[in-house]
């Protein structure tokens, strides 16, 4: 038994297409866990145009024992220091941006519009030869993070891909 029919506002029985869970939702819902990173990574790098919070990031980093740690923290906060209030300001522009279009996509993808899968197709397969140049660029040894982001990215554009064609097959099929 599937339990009660769920219906669309005016009466009609919603399609069971629309209520199963398959690989169009799970990328919604990855795409709508990355815009909750993003949402949490922009709100943190606007926290750091707050006066005094470098210095007290300074001044615990002195607290750490383990030198690797020590050392990229320092690295990391230098690197902030050197940017900028109006270069981390742009910073948090871009990436709320880039959280629109991430939340755009997870949204559509979730009530399966078919603009949402153009558009993850689009902006997906957009980050394809970056994470290609990423691959040749890294070292041997830090590879791995960006073989799975491409791996993952290629997954979901083929998916995308096969979907928009099979979709537009059924549709051609239907009309003649």
């Amino acid at each position: 038994m599937d339990g009660p029919v769920q219906t669309l506002p005016d009466g009609q029985p919603v399609p069971a297409r629309a209520r199963r869970f398959d690989g169009l939702r799970l990328i919604a819902l990855l795409k709508l866990g990355k815009a909750l990173v993003l949402i949490a990574t922009s709100y943190g790098v606007h926290m750091l145009l707050k006066a005094g919070l470098l210095e007290r990031l300074n001044a615990w980093s002195a607290t750490l024992t383990d030198s690797v740690e020590r050392r990229l923290l320092l690295r990391a906060l230098s690197w902030i220091e050197n940017l900028g209030a109006k270069r981390i300001q742009i910073l948090v522009a871009i990436t709320l941006a880039y959280t629109a279009v991430v939340l755009a996509e997870g949204i559509g993808l979730w009530f399966r519009r078919a603009w949402a899968e153009w558009l993850t197709v689009l902006a997906t397969g957009s980050l394809i030869p970056f994470e290609l140049w990423e691959l040749i660029r890294r070292p041997p040894g830090h590879r791995a993070a960006v073989v799975l982001a491409l791996t993952f990215n290629a997954a979901v554009v083929w998916y995308l891909v096969w979907l928009l064609r099979a979709t537009a097959a059924r549709n051609s099929i239907t009309r003649a």
